[in-house]
């Protein structure tokens, strides 16, 4: 699969909600590999959910959610670095959101979580926000 592939992109908040039973996760990741797309999981993200994290079993299951072929780990590379700072700007300095930010605009995708006013804050007006909670 190639990075076209991205349809979407699961913030901190969505990953610590699938580690907590959040079940519109799992069933947003079935629809997504069913369609043959990815879900992209944006390394700024990931850190934030283990730091999170609340002990071995969250460690455990974003472990498992990592092994799923329809996940992508997309790195904070030097310029997704600078967007993502800018973009976080706005959401006092939260760069989870930002590095969130800046790849679904890069690939086009939704953007997933369970703070839409967060994501609405960086993305522009008419973006598509999947709201988890």
């Amino acid at each position: 699969m190639s990075d076209d592939d991205i349809a979407v992109v699961l913030d901190a908040t969505a990953l610590t909600a699938y580690t907590r039973g959040q079940v519109a996760v799992g069933e947003l990741m079935a629809e997504v590999a069913d369609e043959g797309s990815q879900i992209a999981v944006p390394a700024a993200c990931l850190s934030a959910a283990y730091a999170a994290g609340r002990g071995e079993l969250d460690t455990a299951m974003l472990a498992l959610l990592m092994a799923s072929a329809a996940v992508r780990v997309v790195p904070l590379g030097p310029a997704a670095a600078r967007q993502a700072g800018v973009l976080a700007r706005s959401v006092d300095g939260d760069i989870a959101v930002g590095h969130a930010a800046v790849v679904a605009l890069t690939h086009g995708a939704h953007y997933a979580t369970t703070s839409p006013k967060a994501a609405a804050t960086v993305l522009p007006a008419e973006w598509s926000i999947l709201d988890l909670a």
